[in-house]
């Protein structure tokens, strides 16, 4: 299949001052934050992660992700004891063993099981990113390519015109950050469309667009005049699929933006720290 790189059509000057310019983007395993001027700021200088402390000082913002994390999510919850139970059923209890020494044992099976979902989908996010930037090298990671070519059917049925990819942005008002994994034009919808890719198995069923998703998406839209519409994909981890879509309507969006500003208030009382707006400094 033959890939073709769209060149991003000229952003007005009131999206160019809603949407940041991409920073260098660091990996790390700790809470993301990000200054106001819309740079990631996850490590510090000696090559820490960046705490609560450092962001104090530094004024920084916490990401959409780690405000989310306020909120309980009972289907990721239900996954987490289910693959506990799993890892019991197929790894006994070894006569003379302490109890604890296998609890610690089956909680260090189900993190091996952790880390492969999440480095596959480190994986095929990455290669989705190369994709829409157009310099995707199928020879870098050929495992992935048929789940990347269900991406690249979906843009060609979906796709006019690609204008950001991996596009950090910052509320000022609201003090929060976050990383939009694509911003595009869409056959069929008016105006700039938020993107969001997500990681499920559901062989055997059909995917599920959690409610949380719209929490996410509606806090992004926030950063963005107008706020556009959103829409998640969901990629079948266990076999190449067809992509899953969702265009979340605005009635979503609206009750998604009430339910994320309320994990933000309750984030900053929690954690006795509200980021400084630019005026207020």
């Amino acid at each position: 299949m033959r890939m073709v790189r769209t060149e991003p059509r000229a952003i007005s000057p009131e999206e160019s001052h809603m949407i940041i310019a991409e920073p260098k983007r660091i990996a790390s395993n700790g809470q993301h934050w990000y200054t106001l001027a819309g740079e990631a700021c996850h490590i510090q200088p000696g090559g820490k992660p960046t705490t609560l402390r450092e962001a104090r000082k530094q004024n920084l913002v916490p990401s959409v992700s780690g405000v989310l994390g306020m909120i309980e999510k009972p289907h990721l919850t239900k996954w987490k004891c289910d693959r506990m139970v799993r890892k019991c059923l197929e790894n006994e209890h070894i006569d003379g063993e302490p109890g604890q020494d296998y609890i610690d044992r089956i909680h260090g099976y189900a993190k091996i099981d952790q880390q492969k979902i999440l480095d596959f989908g480190n994986r095929v996010h990455k290669a989705i990113e190369e994709f829409n930037l157009g310099r995707f090298d199928e020879s870098k990671d050929p495992e992935i390519w048929p789940w990347l070519e269900t991406y690249v059917r979906w843009t060609h049925e979906r796709i006019i015109r690609v204008v950001a990819v991996e596009k950090t942005v910052v509320s000022n008002r609201w003090g929060f950050g976050g990383t939009i994994d694509l911003i595009a034009e869409v056959r069929g919808i008016k105006g700039l469309v938020v993107v969001d890719y997500k990681t499920q198995d559901y062989t055997g069923g059909k995917p599920a667009f959690h409610k949380e998703y719209s929490y996410q998406l509606a806090a992004y839209r926030k950063t963005m005049r107008p706020n556009p519409r959103c829409i998640s994909l969901v990629i079948n981890r266990s076999e190449p699929r067809p992509i899953a879509e969702k265009v979340w309507v605005p009635k979503e969006l609206q009750r998604g933006w009430r339910v994320f500003k309320a994990a933000n208030k309750l984030w900053q009382e929690t954690k006795k720290y509200v980021p400084q707006r630019e005026s207020d400094q």
